[in-house]
């Protein structure tokens, strides 16, 4: 993705990526999740997104 980026010239050369353990990273989860859910959505499959948009189910579980 970043080479195909870069060969539209979209991203400068000169902008570092790398590879590293996601277990460190869980800021990153999130927009991971919500960028698998919004591409197929702009490729007309809106199941993930309706199901984003349906209220929010919260189980609670008590462990004592």
């Amino acid at each position: 993705m970043v080479n195909a980026l870069r060969a539209q010239n979209v991203l400068p050369d000169e902008m570092r990526v790398e590879w590293c353990d996601p277990l460190s990273e869980e800021l990153l989860w999130l927009p991971d999740i919500l960028s698998g859910v919004i591409a197929p959505a702009a490729a007309g499959e809106a199941d993930l997104m309706t199901a984003l948009r349906a209220e929010p189910v919260i189980d609670r579980l008590r462990c004592d």
